[in-house]
């Protein structure tokens, strides 16, 4: 009579397998260490992000920085560099029984400014370099009648302003606003040409 064929070794669960072990560790160490790769990178973004996003991005202006600084601040753009010396508001400016003077449809606001230049050739400094800007973003241009008067009445505006290499200015700019704009301006410093680089200087409370 022929003995029954032995039964087959009962099979060990997988768990208790030794290479199945090997195969967790290998797993875990790799998900671990991609945790720890996607954690640094999240840190550095958002450090980055904290940069960009800060409240200043310095005085200087560049093409992704228009920088603002308060009435006591410089700024600078184009390699110019900005102060503001004095801020004013007039309904008048120079003799008008002459002829020789100004009545603003609005408000004069007169801004004396000092101006360094660290370029390294001269600049004509025109209109297009100054801007008084709202809180809401309008922007007025300098007042072509104000700018006459002011000259008229030698207070040296800038108008057609040679300024040297390293040399150093100091003028007034013009500007016709209504009397309802006269709080939270800001003077506004244009790139030389129709660069978009620019940069402000909060002024000072005006009534």
């Amino acid at each position: 009579m022929p003995m029954p064929a032995p039964a087959p070794p009962a099979k060990k669960p997988i768990y208790k397998g030794v290479w199945f072990w090997m195969f967790a560790v290998v797993v875990i160490g790799v998900i671990a260490a991609a945790s720890s790769t996607s954690k640094k990178s999240g840190d550095d973004s958002s450090g980055s992000h904290a940069k960009s996003g800060s409240p200043s991005c310095g005085t200087k202006a560049t093409d992704g920085c228009a920088p603002t600084v308060g009435p006591d601040g410089t700024v600078r753009v184009d390699a110019l560099e900005w102060d503001v010396r004095d801020v004013d508001a007039r309904k008048t400016i120079g003799d008008r029984s002459y002829g020789l003077g100004a009545k603003a449809d609005g408000v004069f606001v007169v801004v004396k400014l000092h101006v360094h230049s660290h370029r390294d050739q001269s600049a004509t400094l025109t209109d297009n370099v100054f801007q008084l800007e709202t809180p809401e973003g309008n922007t007025y241009d300098p007042s072509t009648e104000g700018t006459t008067a002011a000259m008229g009445a030698g207070e040296q505006p800038f108008f057609l302003q040679d300024i040297g290499p390293d040399a150093d200015h100091i003028g007034k700019v013009v500007f016709d606003v209504p009397p309802t704009k006269l709080g939270g301006l800001k003077m506004r410093f244009n790139e030389i040409g129709l660069g978009p680089t620019h940069g402000y200087i909060r002024l000072p409370a005006l009534s």
